[in-house]
């Protein structure tokens, strides 16, 4: 063997090494993105209407805010739709996005770190509540909607109309992505439906990291998956 062989042979091999490891981890990628995708096409916030829409969003307040009692029987005994947020920011100082979470004042998963959001409204679209979640709940009025990342149903062993013969409550969430448009809008205000606030990164991995509640990774993941240069 020649010394011109003998040095083109382990050239060849460690190139071939290289682009099967490369391939494999371009596989895996594509693997996590389609286990995390999801993500509704920007600007589709999934509404259709079967008649006028004007008449078919206009509602009475006795409608959108149900008695009490009313109420307490549909979080006890019925399904409850809800509109969570991942609300975004631009940080100037480090020049990354951030999203906001809230600590839970009330059942279910009290003191839980969560996406703002709540009871989706008679005559609402997913993005008409989700506005609404950040004006209430963050006292952010100039956002954007950008896309609904996905759809999660939850189960809790409790709720904050628990009585003697009924606990608990199950939640189907549309989960919308949201920016802040106005900058100076980065003050947040919070409701009594939150104790605290934080801002975190974008990023799943340091979610998981930091022992983040799991709702909040998997809309991270879809978000990873949609884009990854947002994160």
């Amino acid at each position: 063997m020649t010394s011109r062989t003998s040095i083109t042979v382990p050239f060849l091999l460690g190139a071939l090494t290289s682009l099967f490891v490369t391939t494999l981890i371009e596989r895996r990628r594509k693997v996590n993105e389609r286990r995390n995708a999801g993500a509704t096409p920007e600007a589709n916030d999934l509404s259709l209407f079967y008649g006028n829409q004007a008449a078919l969003t206009t509602v009475t307040e006795r409608q959108r805010f149900l008695d009490a009692n009313v109420y307490g029987a549909l979080v006890r005994d019925a399904v409850v739709c809800c509109v969570d947020i991942v609300l975004v920011r631009n940080n100037d100082e480090t020049k990354r996005r951030e999203c906001l979470l809230v600590e839970r004042s009330s059942e279910p998963v009290k003191g839980a770190w969560w996406w703002p959001g709540g009871r989706l409204l008679k005559g609402e679209t997913f993005f008409d509540a989700a506005k609404r979640k950040a004006r209430q709940e963050a006292g952010i009025t100039n956002v954007n909607c950008i896309q609904i990342l996905g759809v999660w149903n939850t189960f809790f062993p409790t709720s904050a109309w628990d009585n003697d013969f009924s606990k608990g409550t199950q939640t189907v969430n549309a989960i919308v992505l949201v920016e802040i448009v106005d900058p100076s809008e980065n003050h947040v205000k919070l409701d009594d439906t939150s104790e605290n606030y934080r801002w975190i990164s974008l990023d799943a991995d340091s979610a998981r990291a930091n022992n983040e509640d799991e709702y909040v990774v998997q809309a991270l993941l879809r978000l990873k998956a949609w884009n990854p240069n947002y994160v």
